[in-house]
């Protein structure tokens, strides 16, 4: 799963590296009691506010936006006469001779020479862009000139709505005054251990917060392809927070903190990377209580030292959260066989085709290779006894920060004694030649939806990590038989899938292999992932939570995950097809598209946890 991004390596100077620190405007994810119903507090306590805040304002990432005035075509603008707590500012400096690639190209000029309708025609409509010039004023008032035509040019209402929301600013942008002015001007000094692009694209959202924006194109052999359509990707993203903002604060839930703003390692010095790895207790309400709720939801944030791109991880990893259980021989609810047994990694499976399994880009070997990686060189931390069961998973971003709220409902059965519990979270290590860290914090959110039922039992059907994903993979996963619990009124099939390495065909990680579920020799329960490998498949989810504009190829589809995202659980309901009172056979297959894996070849690994979860 190595990400394509180190043809970009050549692109930015390493510079002093000082000691990461948790970004300071960040405050928990999680608040209140953990035994009494309340609601959460906004990532930054701003809760999409209408009015606008009076400081203390700074000028680093999620920062508070100061007010600022810049002169434009149209006259002066104000940010705090226009601010309307709906809006965002999003801002791209024309800067030509500053990034350019082997091949001739000039970044900021393939984006200034992008399509402002494709542009427009993907961003949220509660969007303001500011198009401002540092180098070449004659060619930025090139570019304007042919922006205001373009827009002119659009149907009436389209541009009737832009026309007031896409700004030319005409003074240079480094001597521009006040807030804005001291951000450029702090932005174009910055020190950071990767340089980006920051210093000639911002955004301020509708929070009123500073936000980085990321890679603006696409990667190509000699460096990045501009794209000026994915800055619209910014406002998506900012879109998609406020409105998971709103829903957790309009929600009555309890709120069990695991982890805040905890410091997560990779790098112990050169040639000595290790696994990222976290335990934490989370001390739930007794029995009784969460007998009241029917929905579990994990909330879970990375966030990059002093908030800056560039400056976390680089490499889009498996990332998961595992319950730490007492070992015990008891069979799981309704099962035949221990849990253990359904849950062992099968013996032949290989280990390196796992989260780490060789890419499909082949620069990737090379970068390794230049950097000194050598197995031998890394150390990873054991795991505790009993820490097996998966709860969650997610994909690390390309060196960008992330949240994201997932429903795991399913998952109540193992916490339903109420009390301490212990989770392990686990993260592949980051291969890098500098110090990566995030900062991390995770909690899970208690409620009742009124679904008339709850989750009651749970067991593991199969599990594995890194499995070889080949034609002898079906032999692996037998077919399973249980007999319902009394009292159970619906049972569900719950998985996560997804494939990584692209050993053949580019695949598991870029094809899309299929999943099949099927009770009692019915029509299988089908799981398929038909974006992969798809030019645009993870971009175009962007409003459904994927870190938008990552510093790699995040854009393509794949096979059941993105970068930057939640891995999200496919659930089936088995209770049409059961034998109530009678034994019941669950089986699985995989399958390439339709057909099946052919003979001798390795398509890279798929990690998989299934289960059957009985309802009351």
């Amino acid at each position: 799963m190595k990400a394509r991004s180190l043809v970009l390596g050549s692109l930015f100077a390493l510079a002093g590296c000082p000691s990461p620190t948790p970004p300071s405007d960040v405050t928990d994810i999680v608040s209140g009691d953990a035994t009494s119903d309340g609601d959460v507090a906004c990532v930054d306590g701003s809760c999409n506010s209408a009015a606008f805040r009076a400081g203390p304002y700074g000028t680093n990432p999620r920062d508070l936006a100061g007010p600022f005035t810049v002169p434009t075509t149209a006259g002066d603008w104000s940010f705090e006469r226009e601010f309307t707590g709906r809006d965002h500012y999003v801002f791209l400096v024309y800067t030509p001779g500053t990034f350019r690639f082997s091949d001739g190209s000039d970044l900021s000029q393939g984006l200034f020479d992008g399509p402002l309708d494709g542009l427009l025609e993907r961003a949220p409509r509660n969007t303001h862009f500011f198009f401002l010039w540092n180098r070449n004023e004659e060619g930025f008032n090139t570019f304007r000139d042919g922006a205001a035509a373009t827009l002119e040019g659009l149907p009436a209402d389209v541009r009737d709505h832009w026309r007031s929301r896409v700004h030319f600013v005409t003074r240079q942008a480094n001597m521009l005054q006040g807030w804005i002015g001291d951000l450029i001007r702090r932005r174009i000094s910055a020190n950071l251990p990767y340089k980006r692009y920051d210093a000639f694209q911002f955004a301020v959202d509708r929070n009123q917060r500073v936000r980085e924006v990321g890679q603006l194109g696409t990667l190509g052999r000699a460096g990045l392809v501009a794209d000026l359509t994915f800055l619209a990707n910014e406002p998506r993203y900012y879109e998609y927070e406020a409105q998971l903002e709103e829903r957790l604060r309009a929600q009555t839930a309890t709120v069990v903190p695991v982890l805040s703003n905890q410091r997560v390692d990779y790098w112990e010095g050169p040639r000595n990377w290790r696994d990222a790895v976290q335990y934490g207790d989370a001390m739930f309400p007794d029995s009784a209580m969460m007998a009241r709720f029917d929905t579990l939801e994990v909330d879970f944030a990375m966030h990059c030292p002093n908030g800056r791109d560039g400056e976390c991880g680089a490499w889009d990893y498996i990332a998961d959260l595992r319950i730490c259980e007492e070992p015990t021989s008891t069979p799981d609810a309704g099962a035949d066989a221990s849990p253990d047994a359904a849950s062992a990694p099968d013996a032949s499976a290989d280990p390196d085709a796992g989260d780490g399994a060789p890419s499909a880009d082949a620069s990737m070997d090379a970068a390794s290779a230049d950097s000194g990686v050598e197995d031998a060189g890394e150390t990873f931390r054991p795991r505790r006894a009993g820490c097996d069961r998966e709860v969650a998973r997610w994909i690390t971003p390309y060196w960008r920060e992330g949240r994201w709220v997932t429903d795991i409902s399913q998952m109540l059965p193992l916490i339903s004694r109420g009390g301490r519990h212990t989770f392990r979270w686990y993260s592949k290590h980051q291969f890098d030649p500098r110090e990566v860290p995030y900062f991390i914090s995770l909690s899970f959110r208690l409620s009742n939806q009124n679904r008339g039922m709850r989750p009651a039992e749970i067991r593991t059907l199969w599990s594995s990590e890194g499995e070889r994903f080949d034609s002898t993979y079906d032999s692996r996963h037998a077919a399973q038989r249980f007999t319902v619990p009394a009292g159970t009124r619906k049972v569900e099939l719950y998985s996560v899938i997804t494939g990584h390495g692209a050993e053949s065909g580019q695949c598991a990680e870029f094809c899309n292999h299929t999943h099949h579920f099927a009770l009692n020799g019915s029509t299988p329960n089908s799981v398929r992932f038909p974006d992969a490998q798809t030019a645009q498949g993870c971009a175009d989810l962007v409003g459904e939570g994927v870190v938008p504009n990552q510093h790699g190829t995040w854009y393509f589809g794949r096979g059941g995950w993105c970068p930057g995202q939640q891995v999200r659980p496919h659930v089936f309901d088995l209770t049409p097809q059961l034998r109530m009172g009678a034994e019941n056979e669950v089986t699985y297959r995989a399958l390439l598209g339709n057909n099946p894996l052919v003979a001798g070849r390795n398509y890279g690994s798929i990690n998989h946890a299934t289960y059957l979860v009985f309802w009351r």
